[in-house]
């Protein structure tokens, strides 16, 4: 009897996996028509191929939303007459109710809120509710800066009309989280273009991430543009004072809850509260729980402003060491290079040197070291003509820069012609006793050697 039931089991499991594999199989093959449709640009043929796949396969692949998506803007975009626009916006938003139910961890609920604030489909506190929603649940979906922009936009209003309920602190804990979900956003965009940047090195890309690394840059320049506004716009409704106040009277509640953490950091780093205690306190944890480069680099910045070069260094050390783009830590190391530029010349040399040594093809960090040698000499207690020779030194270097980047041309002749100026002459040599071949060795800072030329 027993042998008979587990037959039994064994034999609707298999029905059910061969019923599963045919559906996937019809699903697959239905599909293919759709994609192909949407790639030639065929929006009507495609349009005619979606009720099908929406009814029968609305489990089976994200790619029926993304495309469909572009089939129904196109729709709207084309349409005849107000009426026939509507029809078209009204199943773009069941589209995206329908994504949000079978994918949860899209961004079906983000989109269709845009939606219904672009078109007047919902009251705009309808759509806080939804992003405010999605920005708890959905926070790996919730990184297009549109939508972060929205949701600011409508918090701001609420809180300015005086809504029911929206406080002060609560306009500054919702001002935190957002400007965490930035950061989040920016760090996770480039996480996600460095791993298809590593993946090109050995396959293809697809259309679709081309264009997401394409966009990448753009992206997260309108993320930080968008988080500008946010601390200029909130700027009139807290001081640092106030929100180190309400952090401070938090803190021992919420000091082990990284993303209340994270929003308290970046929301005061935004507003420069620099000096803030419960920043730099903040700021400590959450690079102590997660260190990235960008925690480093905050650290690193906030130890600047308090004066404390040797441990700034010792965090923007850590900040380029952390960054895994090659480009991008060259750009860290130069940036650190031009902190150090006028207060420690071989700090900001060597920050030079490290630049150029990662990113062979940077030529900021050449232009740098030429205009430090060609203003260099007298910190070194150099003669006057050793220190007008620096300039053949920084003729050369400066050159290195073009042949990295050859856009900097015109710079770089720019520059030769100002370096050139400062040269010694015939006469200043030969007072100084020096001759075509005459080895110069500097130390102090610049350790490097010049040969006298003809003259």
């Amino acid at each position: 009897m027993k042998t008979a039931r587990i037959a039994s089991v064994l034999l609707v499991s298999l029905f059910t996996l061969a019923a599963s594999a045919q559906g996937t199989s019809k699903c697959e093959a239905a599909l293919k028509p759709f994609e192909d449709a949407v790639g030639t640009l065929n929006y009507n043929d495609a349009a005619a191929l979606m009720p099908d796949l929406r009814k029968k396969c609305p489990d089976f692949s994200e790619k029926l939303y993304q495309y469909g998506q572009k089939v129904l803007e196109y729709k709207i975009e084309t349409a005849a007459t107000p009426a026939d626009k509507q029809l078209y916006v009204d199943d773009l938003a069941a589209l995206y109710t329908e994504y949000a139910r079978y994918f949860p961890k899209g961004d079906g609920v983000v989109k269709k809120a845009l939606l219904q604030k672009e078109h007047s489909l919902a009251k705009d506190e309808e759509v806080f509710k939804s992003l405010d929603l999605a920005l708890v649940s959905h926070k790996d979906a919730f990184t297009d800066y549109n939508a972060i922009e929205t949701y600011y936009n409508l918090m701001l209003k609420q809180y300015e009309e005086g809504k029911k309920g929206f406080t002060q602190e609560q306009f500054i804990e919702k001002y935190g989280a957002i400007a965490a979900q930035i950061a989040y956003a920016k760090s996770k965009i480039a996480a996600d273009r460095d791993a298809l940047l590593k993946k090109q090195e050995t396959e293809k890309l697809t259309a679709a991430e081309s264009r997401l690394v394409s966009d990448a840059g753009n992206n997260i320049k309108a993320l930080d543009a968008v988080g500008e506004n946010m601390a200029l716009q909130s700027s009139r409704h807290f001081t640092c004072d106030k929100l180190e106040a309400y952090y401070e009277k938090n803190y021992e509640a919420h000091k082990a809850d990284l993303p209340w953490l994270e929003g308290l950091t970046t929301g005061m780093y935004n507003n420069k509260c620099y000096n803030s205690a419960v920043l730099y306190k903040a700021g400590q944890a959450v690079h102590t729980a997660k260190p990235t480069a960008q925690t480093a680099y905050m650290m690193g910045s906030i130890e600047m402003k308090k004066h404390n070069q040797k441990q700034a260094i010792v965090y923007f050390e850590q900040s380029a060491a952390l960054e895994e783009n090659t480009a991008k830590k060259a750009d860290l190391y130069y940036d650190i290079a031009s902190i150090f530029r006028n207060s420690d010349k071989a700090k900001a040399k060597e920050f030079a040197m490290k630049a150029i040594g990662t990113n062979a093809k940077f030529g900021k960090p050449y232009i740098l070291l030429a205009e430090m040698y060609s203003t260099g000499g007298r910190e070194c207690g150099l003669s006057e003509f050793d220190r007008k020779a620096l300039s053949w030194l920084a003729i050369e270097t400066v050159k290195k820069a073009e042949v990295a980047e050859p856009r900097y041309k015109t710079t770089v002749a720019s520059l030769v012609k100002n370096f050139e100026k400062n040269l010694p002459t015939k006469e200043e040599a030969k007072a100084a006793k020096r001759k075509k071949g005459d080895v110069i060795t500097y130390g102090c800072w610049i350790s490097q050697t010049v040969t006298v030329p003809n003259l």
